[in-house]
């Protein structure tokens, strides 16, 4: 009869310690995992990226804008984007939110839809056709209009309506949105600004009025030296803007930029802390990955030593 062989005393200490090992590097390993899917991904931080959509540059060009509004943003870290008129369609909005832009320059046309309320559109350069088999889909949902410029009416081009933004697949990284076309922000149409805050904008800028090329440009200049060169809060830089008269319909109106939603939060908002959180989200994020290969290594190496030891 053969005797049991006897485990020695060495062994079964090895063995409690290696398990004990074993089960720290799990509870590491699911801790990291359970911060990363519910805390970090919980809040999309914002984007060190810009982007500017010249939407209005085929019919009213302006380098000059665009390049002042690139070193302005490239001053203080900004990775910028230029975006031309030809390349602003329907499928171009689509991805919008998906870019992660952290400043978005909306250079384009905007319009009231002729409904009660009146609703804000904003323009593609994409040309509108009467075929059903083109953005099918979102036709279908009541999610695009047709656009007309006041000067050439026979000309109609796609434009997306608020409801379009809201359905957006991805949200916006606390981005500001600054609208640049005319009744951006009228007084009592506020759904287009409405629709970028709850796809996760954190403040949107518009103007109240319509508004003549020229004065926009020189505007979002000046709002931006505010808010990057001199980092004020943003409702200051909004009131330290200049108010507009414009000619339309035979009556002259005031027009000014204004922000969205008013509190005293996004009043007091400035760039700078926005530009903070997202090094410190991108610095948390490199500490993370950095690590993060180590651990099934580090797990393996224990696994393998654990059952490979010849006693």
């Amino acid at each position: 009869m053969k005797r049991r062989k006897k485990i020695p005393r060495k062994r079964k200490i090895l063995d409690k310690k290696l398990i004990f090992s074993t089960g720290i590097i799990a509870v590491i390993v699911l801790g990291l995992v359970f911060y990363k899917v519910f805390f970090q991904t919980s809040e999309i931080k914002f984007s060190l990226k810009a982007a500017i959509i010249d939407q209005l540059g085929k019919d009213f060009p302006n380098s000059t804008f665009s390049n002042n509004v690139t070193a302005l943003l490239e001053s203080v870290g900004f990775n910028v984007s230029y975006h031309k008129s030809e390349n602003i369609t329907v499928n171009f909005y689509k991805g919008l939110a998906k870019s992660n832009y952290g400043i978005i320059i909306l250079r384009a046309h905007s319009a009231l839809r002729n409904q009660t309320p009146p609703v804000v559109d904003l323009f593609t350069s994409e040309e509108y056709t009467n075929s059903t088999d083109v953005h099918y889909d979102d036709r279908r949902k009541g999610l695009l209009a047709v656009g007309k410029y006041y000067w050439n009416p026979n000309m109609s081009y796609f434009a997306v309506k608020p409801e379009f933004i809201e359905e957006l697949d991805s949200p916006f990284p606390n981005s500001i949105v600054i609208a640049m076309g005319c009744w951006s922000l009228k007084p009592g149409c506020e759904q287009m600004a409405n629709a970028f805050i709850k796809k996760g904008a954190k403040a949107y800028i518009g103007w109240t009025d319509m508004v003549y090329p020229q004065d926009t440009d020189n505007e979002t200049v000046k709002l931006l030296k505010l808010l990057l060169d001199e980092d004020k809060p943003l409702g200051y830089a909004i009131d330290n803007t200049k108010n507009y008269t414009c000619q339309f319909g035979g009556q002259t109106v005031t027009t000014h930029l204004d922000f969205y939603p008013k509190s005293g939060i996004v009043a007091n908002l400035t760039i700078s802390e926005l530009i903070k959180e997202a090094k410190a989200s991108i610095t948390l994020q490199t500490t993370f990955y950095s690590f993060d290969p180590l651990l099934p290594l580090l797990f393996a190496t224990n696994v393998i030593n654990h059952n490979s030891k010849d006693f």
